[in-house]
């Protein structure tokens, strides 16, 4: 009896041992499961993070050469554009040496005719008289300077108005025996209307030479030697009262004077000799 109990003791000993067993073996189980899943996420955690940082890294590398681009396009641009800097007295020399150069006359075959027309009439009317050709407006028609003490608005539209009209020239300039500008002629010639803006650019030409009372000959192709002369005539013996002139703000009430007193005095030897 004693020994069917202990038996039955020993066998209930084992089973319990074998569950022990069996729970410590799933429990080791589970745990190396746990630890192969973290293992394995910290492996994909690594991988992407390797990965961002191969993207950061070629993002950077780009961008690094990108920036490289620039500067060198920059740099590229800037030896460029100084090459070609009208402006840069080196640069003019430098073309003018590469260019072929020879010389033309300054006033074409038909307003050659104009201009002896133009000096006949000085040598034989005011010979104390010059004439200019192809003269820059902007070297004989000039805004009033303004100091800084001055309204802005003011300056600035007078910068606006003497780059207006600067660059236009008039064909040929009598000046008086002090310099003063006494008329603009103008050549219409086969060429004026070549350019569809003709007709502006005389306009402008028009109202700034009116703007500083200057009187203005527009003579039209193929008019004769005598005809021009007979149109300067006119214009010239016009009274002072009869054209619509302006002197700039900037001249003095003396300049003024000066200008419109010399005229009469310098063409009564002309009226003299007509009469």
């Amino acid at each position: 009896m004693r020994s069917l109990c202990l038996s039955a003791s020993i066998t209930k000993r084992y089973e319990n041992l074998l569950t022990m067993e069996s729970a410590i073996t799933w429990l080791l189980v589970g745990i190396i499961a746990v630890l192969c899943y973290r293992n394995l996420r910290a492996k994909r955690y690594l991988a992407e993070r390797q990965r961002k940082v191969v993207a950061l890294c070629r993002q950077v590398s780009e961008m690094k050469d990108a920036e490289d681009q620039r500067r060198e396009d920059a740099a590229r641009y800037k030896r460029i554009k100084d090459e070609n800097d009208i402006s840069d007295p080196e640069n003019q020399k430098r073309f003018i040496e590469q260019a072929t150069l020879r010389a033309d006359r300054p006033v074409n075959s038909e307003a050659v005719d104009v201009l002896y027309a133009l000096e006949e009439w000085i040598e034989t009317n005011q010979s104390d008289w010059r004439l200019g050709f192809e003269v820059s407006m902007g070297a004989f028609i000039k805004t009033p300077f303004f100091d800084e003490q001055q309204q802005k608005r003011e300056t600035e539209l007078h910068k606006k108005a003497f780059s207006s009209y600067n660059s236009k020239r008039v064909d040929f300039l009598l000046i008086d025996r002090f310099g003063m500008p006494m008329l603009a002629v103008e050549y219409h010639g086969t060429g004026h209307y070549q350019s569809e803006d003709a007709d502006d650019r005389m306009d402008v030409k028009r109202l700034a030479l009116t703007r500083a009372g200057i009187p203005c000959v527009e003579i039209p192709e193929k008019t004769s030697s005598e005809d021009i002369k007979r149109m300067v005539t006119d214009v010239l013996r016009a009274p002072q009262n009869t054209r619509e002139t302006q002197e700039l703000p900037a001249q003095s009430s003396s300049e003024q004077t000066s200008k419109s007193s010399r005229f009469p005095i310098s063409f009564a030897r002309f009226i003299s000799k007509n009469s």
